[in-house]
């Protein structure tokens, strides 16, 4: 017998998700016309409760035959076709498709779909997790100046932590990678600049993780790349940056094994500016620029030391008057090493003014010689009698293979100098005297002390080398 079944028709519940469906779908494309990012983060997660609601409502309206259910049939068929597509396209497959190629070391393929994310999904809750990502991406794929620009991004929407000593270690990798790579290009300028960035990345780290090994690292690192900047910076005549570069070393890093290396291009970028300065008619200038290289303790430069052709290049066209004055003003501020040097150039240069710098270069010496390590000089008794009033002559053998020279302060100030292996006799104004005694030999302590000359006396001085196991003297 066949049973007539009645159709129902929609209640109110029906009508209501019908209502909320058509809703979403509009809202859903609103926010795809505004922000597609935003749009694939919201889809499967609206896709997900209309999907399991449609089946509800499909069976509810199925059993009782309400003309409805086909609409619940489409928003479910719609659902799941979103719920796929999601999958395959928009920002949340872009992702997985980077983070696969990452994980099996395909980085410039990895890139590719972070870049894509990023440009056209920027608002999307898996942007964020991309900029994470896609800096080390860049490291990996030796890509370091984007690498440098996106850990910048990343950091500055505080998507990574820049206290984070990973974060410095990576930062600093780039840096100096990408230095090597500007320096092999020959790109020198800013390959110095990455050396000195990843120097303020190092310094970070050494301040801020102070117990770590990568600490400990930072302090070798640093003067290295100082050094290395400096070397770069000079290549293309950036000589303030170059010296900024190596006066951190030499006042910083005294115990690095560039300290030495430091101080000697110092030293010669000093002298080729001083050159140009000294060209340029510009001599005061010029004197104190090259002054400088007496300050660099590594080479402990003196008069002797110092390549003649530099000193040269420097002094020959300069006013021997503007030297003295310059050595008088080093005198008066207590620079006793620089006045020495000028008081020396002149004597050299300008013989005839000698005896205008003798005050200056003797008390110079016997500060400097009174005040540093030394061995005391000891009153030698007279040898015999000769007719003087008021005068000393005093015999000075130099029985060594050295230069040797005595200053003499007292009644009058007075320079000896005398060859290696020979003698002099002189005639001073007896009284008393501070006297020092120096070889030509930075190894060999000089003699400092006071002593007295009486009248119609004769004295002799013997200097003769000792050598023992300590250290080298002479007496």
């Amino acid at each position: 017998m066949y049973t007539y079944r009645r159709k129902h028709k929609p209640d109110a519940g029906s009508i209501f998700f019908i209502i909320l469906f058509i809703l979403a779908a509009l809202g859903l494309y609103y926010l795809a016309y505004i922000d597609r990012g935003k749009f694939w983060d919201i889809f499967p997660l609206v896709c997900i409760p209309v999907i399991i609601i449609s089946i509800i409502l499909i069976i509810i309206n199925f059993i009782r035959l309400t003309k409805c259910r086909m609409f619940f049939i489409l928003f479910f068929l719609l659902s799941v076709t979103g719920l796929i597509l999601s999958n395959f396209f928009g920002p949340n497959a872009l992702n997985y498709k980077a983070g696969i190629n990452y994980e099996n070391k395909n980085y410039e393929q990895s890139i590719s779909y972070y870049r894509i994310l990023l440009d056209k999904y920027p608002n999307s809750w898996h942007a964020d997790e991309a900029l994470k990502n896609i800096p080390y991406a860049y490291l990996l794929n030796n890509d370091y100046s984007e690498a440098i620009d996106y850990f910048n991004r990343a950091i500055n929407k505080e998507i990574l932590d820049n206290d984070k000593l990973e974060i410095k270690n990576a930062i600093e990798e780039c840096y100096t990678k990408l230095a090597l790579e500007y320096s092999n290009d020959g790109k020198y300028e800013l390959s110095a600049e990455n050396y000195l960035n990843a120097v303020i990345t190092l310094e970070e780290i050494k301040n801020n993780f102070p117990d770590t090994n990568e600490a400990f690292i930072s302090i070798y690192k640093i003067p290295e790349y100082l050094y290395k900047a400096a070397l770069n910076f000079n290549k293309v005549k950036k000589c303030d940056k170059s010296i900024e570069c190596l006066e951190k070393i030499t006042t910083d890093y005294r115990e690095s094994e560039y300290f030495y290396d430091a101080s000697i291009l110092l030293s010669k970028i000093y002298i080729n500016k001083a050159t140009e300065l000294a060209k340029d008619n510009s001599y005061q200038e010029s004197i104190e620029e090259f002054l400088k290289i007496l300050d660099l303790e590594a080479l402990d430069y003196d008069y002797n030391s110092i390549n003649d052709y530099y000193k040269n290049s420097v002094f020959s066209n300069i006013p021997p008057d503007l030297i003295k004055n310059t050595a008088q003003e080093k005198y008066d501020s207590g620079n006793y090493r620089k006045t020495i040097f000028l008081c020396e150039l002149i004597i050299d240069y300008a013989p005839e003014m000698k005896e205008d710098t003798d005050y200056f270069l003797i008390n110079s010496k016997l500060k400097l010689i009174s005040s540093s390590e030394h061995k005391p000089l000891e009153q030698t008794a007279p040898e015999r009698k000769f007719w003087g009033p008021g005068r000393s002559i005093l015999i000075i053998e130099n029985n060594t293979e050295f230069d040797l020279s005595v200053y003499l302060k007292g009644h009058e100030y007075k320079i000896i100098r005398i060859t290696k292996n020979s003698a002099a006799e002189i005639e001073i104004t007896a009284g008393d005297y501070e006297s020092a005694v120096e070889l030509n030999d930075t190894d060999i302590l000089p003699y400092y002390g006071k002593v007295t000359y009486e009248e119609g006396q004769k004295y002799r001085e013997e200097y003769t080398i000792n050598i023992n196991e300590d250290s080298a003297d002479f007496s």
